[in-house]
């Protein structure tokens, strides 16, 4: 790895840190507590997958959004490949196309 690329990571990684460490701070308006950053989420009848996603929202925020990230791309990637192979079944090229000029 370059130099360039080693000065890169670690700023980023700064600035994420900060970001995280920031999420969890309490912030007051006008003399006034903020309340739709600090709105929780019911979990009265969730189980499995739900209450944790839910109990994931109301205490880490930056671990939900990076996690809805991450299952976003994961989905979007496999739709991408899904429509290609039935694309691909009725024999349609859905492969780069070539510019000449």
């Amino acid at each position: 790895m370059s130099m360039k690329k080693i000065i890169t990571l670690c700023l980023l990684f700064f600035v994420l840190s900060i970001a995280y460490n920031n999420s969890f701070a309490s912030s007051e308006v006008g003399g006034k507590q903020e309340t739709s950053l600090n709105e929780k989420v019911g979990t009265k009848n969730l189980s499995g997958v739900n209450l944790w996603i839910v109990e994931l929202y109301n205490n880490d925020r930056f671990m939900y959004a990076v996690v809805v990230v991450l299952v976003m791309a994961a989905l979007g990637s496999i739709m991408a490949f899904g429509t290609d192979l039935v694309l691909k079944h009725f024999g349609i090229n859905v492969s780069r196309i070539s510019h000449s000029e």
